[in-house]
């Protein structure tokens, strides 16, 4: 219905027009009703005997339409009359002005700010190599592919989907390029040992490790040579004009007596290894031989080598009766191949800036040695000193049957003179080709499996030799091989899944019906299951990649490792701690001195030796009491917020 409404007419008159709100009303209803044609323009109609007076804005708001209840703030009709108001054109100018010479003032300030804070520490992530799980293989031993009874890099490929699932980030094959009898003595630099495979085989080798993103490094024995290398017989007739170039390839003495370091060729003595004449010495003083050597790493770089291992740095340049080291001239060497490495990873397309790793061992290395090393150019120096614990041994003879004693003394000292050489990154190995295995040098597997867990706790690479993760133990003494290259376990088939010959050319020890990879890889708990947890978990966790390292006390055979993000001075993210009992009785172990250690009670179990069946991962567990219990020969690791 209409909503009409009687405006008042001059002098009390009777009104004679009508406000008539239109709707969805006709014309011709409104005409009648107001007794006048109202046009669709006109809505309100004014009185025609009065003239109209211009109105103030805050009068003109009366007859503006109604405001909607639900409407926040003027609309678009009741600004309007403020639009070009000279005295809100004013205000809102010095608003505008002021709002932005606010924000400029606080943009400078920040500045300011920011000019005279003392820098933010950044952190920086490590190099592939810094927190690498190494596993180093000895080639003829790993896996036979073509029935033969030895070992090959054919084999080797063929197991590389298990190295993976084993955590495995990164591969080192021993031995790799041809020598005489897999010695440190090179027929060719060029070219992989044919015994192991055609050297087509090492670019499939190489491509088959990155395909399954494992890094592959080699050793490349940098200062020795067979008899047979072609530079070695044409430096011992460099008479011959196509020869001369070699004549200083090694270096030859006129008038000097037959012994440990020289031997007699025709008329001259060469310089060779102490007591192995048929290594002879490389002369990297000169400048020939050494750009050929720095062609043969850029040639292996090239073909997708991750990193080397210089073997023999020690005769890289010897004393003039060639019965010493010249460690002065040996840094510079190192120097040279360091800067070498360095400028073509940066100038090859290929490379394309590949951070190419350079590591060696020196034995009995002193603290100052390991230093000049690190400062000459090599990445890390492998720390020796712990695969030398074993036993009842002149080492470990203090105590009583157990290797608690020795390994936490060493630990605290190399531990030590890292955290006091930040720049001399720890590489640890506690086996090798070279060395008895890890279960037999220890006297048990249970303490084999402290050691293994121990190992991957600590900060730095780790290179763990094959078979180490499973427990293997060396071979009879009377064995056709070293006792410490016993033949891959693998399963419980015949000749434990190595080869497929009748007769295995590389013995197997006669406990793989229970030790072996398929076995473990299939239980919940195991030595390789351990190995697998910890090498995957280092590659995610900073705390284990890259964290500070905390060395407990020894308490009755037992002590604890923990690895922490100390970051600025503040503890932050997960705190990681290894508790290992040596001991051959049940030791409550004190954990007070850990840090953050009010968080004790949020702990949760990573993963323990395969004896340790009270904890399970992923179990969490309140240790708000400050000690943890572990029975004999047990291990684990736990972990808790900061």
């Amino acid at each position: 219905m209409a909503s009409e409404k009687l405006m008042p007419g001059p002098e009390g008159r009777t009104p004679r027009f009508y406000e008539v709100d239109r709707g969805a009303k006709t014309e011709s209803y409104i005409s009648a009703v107001s007794g006048n044609p109202v046009g669709a323009d006109h809505l309100v109609m004014t009185q025609p005997f009065a003239e109209p007076k211009p109105l103030k804005p805050w009068e003109q708001r009366k007859i503006l339409k109604p405001k909607d209840p639900n409407q926040i703030g003027l609309n678009e009709d009741e600004l309007e009359p403020y639009k070009n108001d000279p005295f809100w054109k004013t205000l809102r100018t010095v608003l505008f002005s002021l709002f932005w010479l606010t924000w400029i003032a606080l943009f400078l300030f920040a500045i300011f700010l920011v000019l005279l804070s003392p820098a933010c520490v950044v952190r920086e992530k490590p190099n592939w190599w810094q927190s690498a799980v190494a596993y180093h293989v000895w080639v003829p031993s790993f896996q036979d592919s073509d029935g033969d009874g030895v070992g090959d890099v054919q084999g080797l490929m063929n197991r590389m989907d298990q190295l993976r699932k084993s955590g495995v980030q990164t591969l080192w094959p021993s031995p790799f390029l041809i020598t005489d009898e897999f010695s440190n003595a090179v027929r060719s630099y060029d070219q992989m040992d044919p015994k192991i495979g055609v050297n087509q085989l090492a670019d499939q080798l190489i491509q088959t490790a990155h395909d399954n993103e494992i890094k592959l490094i080699i050793s490349v024995p940098i200062a020795t040579t067979s008899l047979e290398h072609e530079w070695f017989l044409n430096s011992a007739s460099a008479s011959k004009p196509d020869h001369k170039n070699f004549s200083q390839f090694y270096t030859w003495a006129s008038n000097s007596a037959a012994g440990e370091y020289f031997t007699q060729k025709k008329n001259l003595f060469y310089l060779h290894e102490k007591g192995n004449p048929k290594a002879p010495i490389l002369n990297w003083q000169n400048t020939n031989l050494r750009q050929k050597m720095l062609e043969v790493l850029t040639s292996w770089m090239d073909r997708g080598v991750d990193g080397f291992e210089l073997v023999g740095i020690e005769y890289l340049a010897r004393t003039p009766n060639g019965t010493e080291p010249d460690w002065d001239a040996i840094y510079d060497v190192i120097r040279d191949i360091r800067f070498h490495v360095d400028g073509h990873s940066a100038e090859s397309t290929v490379l394309n800036g590949k951070k190419v790793a350079l590591f060696a061992r020196r034995d009995e290395a002193k603290e100052k040695d390991k230093k000049n090393l690190a400062k000459s150019g090599l990445d890390t120096v492998i720390n020796y000193e712990l695969g030398e614990v074993e036993k009842d041994s002149k080492i470990c003879h203090k105590n009583e049957g157990s290797i608690a004693t020795c390994v936490h003394e060493i630990l605290s000292d190399v531990l030590l003179f890292h955290t006091l050489n930040e720049n001399v990154w720890p590489q640890w190995q506690f086996g090798s080709p070279w060395l008895s295995r890890v279960a037999t040098r220890a006297g048990s597997r249970a303490h084999a499996q402290l050691l293994l867990l121990l190992q991957l706790m600590l900060p730095g690479t780790n290179n763990v030799y094959y078979g180490e993760e499973l427990g293997m133990r060396d071979l009879a003494n009377d064995t056709k091989v070293a006792p410490q290259r016993g033949a891959m376990q693998w399963d419980d088939t015949a000749n434990a899944g190595f080869t497929s010959a009748a007769v295995s050319g590389i013995p197997v020890n006669s406990d793989f019906k229970n030790i072996n990879w398929q076995r473990q890889y299939a239980e919940d708990s195991s030595s390789l299951k351990l190995f697998s947890k910890l090498a995957k978990l280092r590659q995610r966790d900073d705390a284990l990649r890259s964290g500070a390292t905390l060395m407990g006390r020894l308490v009755d055979g037992a002590f604890t490792v923990t690895r922490f993000n100390n970051f600025e001075n503040r503890t932050t993210g997960l705190i990681y701690v290894a508790a290992l009992n040596f001991a051959p009785h049940t030791v409550k172990l004190p954990i007070a001195d850990l840090p953050s250690h009010a968080n004790l009670a949020k702990s949760t179990i990573v993963t323990a030796t395969s004896n340790c069946e009270q904890y399970t991962a992923r179990q969490s567990v309140d240790l708000s009491s400050k000690e943890i219990e572990l029975e004999t020969n047990q291990g684990l690791v736990f972990r808790y917020p900061a």
